[in-house]
């Protein structure tokens, strides 16, 4: 049986009983290669390598065989990583999403907004994507995304170099993480941008606003402050994936009560009562 891809998420990213989750094995290679060795290369994401040298990686990967990332570099990795999405057998948004991320408020295309309108708008679209759409998901999903995000944001800071726009890069991701059985709603599901409420602008979203999007998914990977290794939230995360690689991992959920508690919209509410 495959070992990595097209196996669901759950039975990949448990380990052992203390519900401490870990990242499937090409996802946290992968993502550690690129945070190394990739975010400076023009069109990251982009670039189709050769077919043969993917289709050995990915049978290495499924045959829980060494993969050298090295071999077939950063456009080898790149694929690799969105190809564990496309193949997951079931897709992160879903038919089941649609109606969800439908709902996701857009901006009206005004030239004449004023930049604070426009600014305004964009965290009200955050909080809805961590509020709403985020709790949506399993617990994977959100620690998987989490920890993709995050090499996503690290090479949109790069754009000079890379050319890879927060935008750029959730056109070429949301064919990967939207699948229903209506390819003609997948497609549309795929734009991004303000006005539309769409996979594509969750991911645009997910990337441009990291730190607020995703911050029940850090406090649960980076646990107290003590063990973050830095202030910058997106690089504490890739340093939990180099953690992850290294033999004698353990996990990063160490608490008892549930990972992620269910957020509704009066978070800051249920934070100041009982604890």
């Amino acid at each position: 049986a495959p070992m990595a891809f097209g196996v669901p998420l759950e039975g990949l990213m448990t380990r052992g009983s203390n519900s401490s989750a870990i990242l499937p094995r090409p996802v946290r290679e992968c993502i550690a290669y690129l945070r190394h060795n990739g975010v400076a290369t023009e069109g990251l994401f982009r670039r189709s390598p050769p077919s043969t040298v993917l289709r050995a990686a990915k049978d290495a990967y499924n045959g829980d065989q060494p993969v050298d990332l090295e071999l077939g570099g950063v456009h080898v990795a790149a694929v690799l990583l969105k190809l564990f999405f496309r193949e997951l057998p079931e897709p992160i948004f879903s038919s089941h999403s649609y109606a969800t991320v439908r709902a996701l408020p857009v901006a009206t295309i005004d030239g004449n907004a004023a930049a604070d309108v426009a600014k305004q708008m964009d965290s009200v679209r955050a909080r809805y994507v961590e509020e709403v759409i985020l709790p949506s998901l399993s617990r994977e999903c959100r620690l998987l995304l989490c920890f993709t995000c995050a090499l996503l944001a690290i090479v949109a800071r790069n754009e000079e170099a890379n050319r890879m726009t927060a935008f750029n890069l959730a056109i070429v991701w949301a064919p990967n993480l939207a699948r229903s059985a209506n390819p003609v709603a997948d497609v549309a599901m795929c734009s991004a941008g303000p006005a539309a409420a769409t996979v594509g602008s969750v991911i645009q979203i997910m990337v441009a606003c990291f730190d607020s999007v995703f911050a029940a998914e850090l406090a649960t990977i980076l646990g107290g402050s003590g063990k973050a290794t830095t202030d910058d939230r997106v690089v504490a995360v890739l340093d939990v994936v180099d953690h992850m690689n290294e033999d004698g991992w353990i996990g990063f959920v160490e608490s008892t009560p549930p990972a992620l508690p269910p957020r509704s919209v009066s978070t800051d509410k249920a934070e100041s009562g009982s604890d």
